[in-house]
């Protein structure tokens, strides 16, 4: 009887130690993002389409600064880059057929993207909120001793994804490589599904990989890289995006 109760006790310690997706929100909730930082980020987009409908294949790059503080997000693009992205659109207006994938790039960094960088606590809290746990395992990475979670996401899609052109995920999941102190290391996304319009469905893949240092009470994405894939209605399209941020 006494050994059962042992037993007892051992499993419910464990099990109150288990749930870790508990633990992800405790430990993120705690970062208020409030230490001002600044960083340079370099950020490369590729895109390209081909079929019945448009073709169109670009790689562009961009460098900036960006700097949080009390006073807010300020974003500066240095004037060599644009003056490239001038240059570019010139050129497009000669020649139609000539890229801007400077201008591109430039668009495509929004500030909301690189306020998200600079305290990923917010956005991981979200992805965090329709998470169950799949499973957990010990392993290493860069060294270190962590906690590798698969997590399967069930995010609500806006009713616009359900109505007559129809968004559909067969696979959300997203694995997290976990520190000692329950604060992400890294982690990748992997959407899998179809999109389509009434009975004409395509197919697509989305994924996402992040790694994170912890900056004061901040969360930073050290990296992002994220790419897209998709056929159907007679095209297809590919495209990335890898942005690399240093702290100054």
């Amino acid at each position: 009887m006494r050994c059962a109760a042992i037993l007892l006790i051992v499993a419910l310690a464990a099990s109150a130690r288990a749930d870790t997706v508990a633990d992800m929100r405790a430990a993120l909730s705690q970062l208020r993002a409030t230490k001002p930082i600044h960083v340079s980020v370099d950020v490369q987009r590729s895109r390209k389409n081909e079929g019945r409908f448009a073709n169109q294949q670009f790689t562009g790059s961009a460098s900036l600064d960006v700097v949080e503080d009390e006073a807010g997000l300020r974003m500066t693009f240095s004037r060599a880059i644009l003056e490239r992205s001038d240059r570019e659109s010139r050129e497009h207006t000669a020649d139609p057929r000539k890229p801007t994938p400077t201008r591109a790039a430039i668009n495509d960094t929004q500030p909301t993207e690189m306020a998200d960088a600079v305290d990923f606590a917010g956005p991981f809290l979200r992805l965090l909120q329709t998470a169950t746990k799949v499973s957990e395992t010990r392993g290493a990475r860069d060294g270190r001793p962590v906690r590798v979670v698969v997590l399967k996401l069930t995010p609500k899609l806006p009713p616009e994804a359900t109505s007559i052109f129809s968004v559909k995920f067969t696979e959300d999941q997203m694995t997290v490589w976990l520190g000692d102190d329950n604060l992400p290391l890294a982690a990748e996304r992997i959407q899998r599904g179809t999109a389509g319009f009434m009975f004409i469905r395509g197919q697509m893949t989305n994924r996402s990989s992040w790694t994170f240092a912890h900056y004061g009470d901040r969360l930073i994405v050290l990296r992002d890289d994220s790419s897209y894939s998709g056929s159907g209605f007679g095209q297809k399209g590919e495209g990335r995006s890898v942005q690399v941020m240093t702290v100054r």
